[in-house]
């Protein structure tokens, strides 16, 4: 009789069957049906990361950077790290205004603008070469600075009135027609303005030229210098007058004496030294600046050459969008430099202002939706697109956005133009993640991020993606040399509406000192007829404040919650959780969680969530069922 009742145990036992999930890190996939995903894939996942092999790990916190001052109840326009030399600061642009943050390394924001006649609404962007940074916002002119500080107009107007000219009696300048003209000029940036409209003079006799020519009421210019040629000896163009010396100043006047005829060599008067437009944007390529131009349509232009203050008025390619289309980024990819629309990709190649030309993209799939919305990596230019996400090589588009089509499908179609040409991207490479923020997440259609997370490719792996909860309206990357501040590779954002605060990325295990959150739902086993037993989860924390909880679902029905609170540095017994310290003096514990079930069905799920302050990672789950013999009746 004991033989048989062993027997029967032992045949119930072979029936009880377990679902083990050893791997959680192959990321969302909403293309297929929850029953079809597999087992290391997520319907849900927000703020996990994958950053060890096989595990769900809370995603890094955040914290306020600049903790001295925030700026107010209004969006931070714009900001940048910017690197002149071997000199490196940060700038934000917030209510029509430009602040200086943490120069020192700190985290102070300073509460006083450096500059403030920026439009209050337009986004803003700081393109900088090795001499200067710009601030531009596609409405005014754009400004200029060498240090962060001191901003003035970038370009220097030309004179608006002609020197008054007479003769004198004591010099050497010849008896012949003459025609003088004056500039403006920054002697500590080397720039120059365009020339004046010109004044002649007829001298009668041997002697000197006495000119009268008005001031600039330019801040950044310190001086003027004057041009001229004699018209009697054929000479075609104006150089620089050696021999002129200034007289006096008066209130808006300066008077020169010019003696001799004696012109500088290769000094000739600028003639290609337009102000910039009212620009949107601009990149560094080719040793010229390069600036979409909103006042002209999709108009590219660009300035001299090494000359980044200087902008020709031939100087600039008209785009052959289709109606409709705009530019929205540029990007500067070896000897290419992409132009974005909307839809369509161009490429401007060449090498000097002679032979620039423009041609369509042959490679690319599709445009990007804004200017902060393409970046250029190490392996390609990523761009987000009204058809999803890219990374272009510069021959071909690789699609990244295969498991999120739905959720892009629905943010392209619920969301304004408006808000998508706000959508931003970075790549944050300590982390080793692709970071997109955009205005609506499927399905909940909240604010937050797509993270597609590369951890995965040192096993040779498919990237990964995740979400997050974070509303962000930009990113900032501390991507130079940061030799004596150790700043490299932080991250800052900012809110996309409310608050004008700076905010320091994947910085310890809180939300700025409140709790993270995590959320996870995993794909749907499909068993046959069964009745679901048991759901084990097993991982690690580091001691602090938090719960996690546990949702079985059945056939789409929830079992209810187990859930266990994880205390700072105490360990908990009971019957569903137990407690164990497998790293001695590391503060590291594990934890269990049980939760018995007694339904039927013929999906298994497993639903989690997470709120705390700790470090805190998932291993493994497993999902226990007895098969069910018996038919069921339709419908049952």
């Amino acid at each position: 009789m004991a033989e048989r009742v062993k027997s029967r145990q032992a045949v119930a036992n072979r029936r009880y069957q377990l679902i083990e999930v050893s791997d959680l890190t192959g990321g969302i996939d909403l293309r297929r049906s929850p029953t079809l995903l597999g087992s290391n894939r997520a319907r849900t996942l927000r703020n996990f990361a994958l950053t060890n092999p096989g595990e769900l790990a809370v995603r890094p916190g955040y914290l306020q950077f600049s903790t001295a001052v925030n700026l107010g109840n209004a969006a931070i326009q714009g900001g940048a790290r910017v690197y002149l030399g071997s000199t490196s600061f940060t700038r934000v642009a917030w209510n029509g205004a430009v602040y200086r943050v943490g120069d020192d390394g700190s985290t102070a924001l300073d509460s006083t603008a450096v500059y403030s006649t920026i439009n209050t609404t337009a986004a803003v962007f700081f393109p900088h070469d090795r001499e200067l940074v710009a601030v531009m916002d596609g409405v005014n002119r754009p400004r200029k600075s060498t240090d962060g500080v001191t901003w003035t107009l970038m370009g220097i107007e030309a004179p608006t009135s002609a020197a008054t000219v007479s003769s004198l009696s004591s010099g050497s300048l010849s008896a012949s027609e003459f025609e003088f003209t004056y500039t403006y000029k920054d002697r500590g940036t080397g720039h120059e303005s365009n020339g004046s409209t010109v004044s002649t003079l007829t001298m009668g006799a041997t002697g000197a030229a006495h000119l009268t020519v008005s001031n600039s009421t330019d801040p950044q210019t310190d001086a003027i210098v004057l041009y001229a040629r004699n018209k009697t000896a054929s000479e075609t163009v104006r150089r620089k007058a050696s021999s002129a010396a200034q007289q006096g100043g008066a209130g808006s006047n300066s008077t020169y004496r010019i003696t001799s005829s004696d012109w500088s060599a290769n000094t000739e008067q600028p003639s290609n030294h337009n102000v910039p437009s009212a620009f949107r944007f601009a990149v560094f390529w080719k040793n010229r600046w390069w600036a979409a131009d909103p006042t002209v349509g999709n108009r590219v232009a660009f300035s001299e050459l090494f000359l980044n203050q200087a902008w020709p008025t031939l100087f600039y390619i008209d785009i052959p969008f289709e109606r409709g289309d705009d530019i929205t980024a540029l990007i500067a990819q070896g000897d290419t430099l992409l132009v974005f629309g909307q839809s369509k990709v161009y490429l401007i190649i060449g090498q000097t202002s002679l032979d620039f030309e423009v041609r369509p993209s042959a490679g690319a799939q599709a445009g990007c939706l804004g200017p902060r919305a393409a970046i250029l990596i190490e392996n390609g230019v990523i761009h987000a697109a009204a058809e999803g996400v890219f990374i272009f090589d510069g021959a071909t588009d690789k699609y990244l956005g295969f498991d999120i089509e739905t959720g892009w499908r629905d943010l392209i179609n619920n969301t304004s133009q408006g808000d998508l040409s706000r959508v931003a991207v970075v790549y944050h490479f300590p982390q080793k993640e692709l970071r997109i923020s955009v205005p609506r997440l499927y399905p909940t259609g909240a604010a937050g991020e797509w993270v597609l997370d590369l951890n995965r490719t040192r096993e040779q792996e498919t990237p990964a993606w995740t979400t997050t909860d974070r509303p962000i309206g930009g990113y900032m990357l501390f991507d130079g040399d940061e030799p004596t501040l150790g700043l490299r590779g932080t991250l800052l954002t900012w809110h996309p509406s409310t608050q004008g605060t700076l905010w320091s990325e994947s910085t310890g295990t809180t939300a700025n000192s409140s709790n993270m959150s995590a959320e996870y739902e995993g794909p749907e086993f499909a068993t046959g007829i069964h009745r679901a037993r048991l759901i084990n989860v097993r991982g690690e924390y580091q001691p602090n404040a938090g719960t996690f909880s546990i949702e079985p679902v059945v056939d789409g029905v929830s079992q209810g919650t187990q859930g266990v609170t994880i205390a700072a540095g105490l360990a908990v017994y009971d019957t569903a959780i137990y407690d164990t310290d497998p790293y001695a003096g590391a503060g590291r514990r594990m934890f269990h969680v049980m939760q018995p079930l007694a339904a039927e069905g013929r999906n298994l799920q497993l639903k989690a969530t997470y709120s705390g302050q700790a470090a805190f990672r998932v291993f493994t789950y497993q999902l226990g069922f007895v098969p069910e013999s018996r038919p069921r009746a339709f419908g049952e």
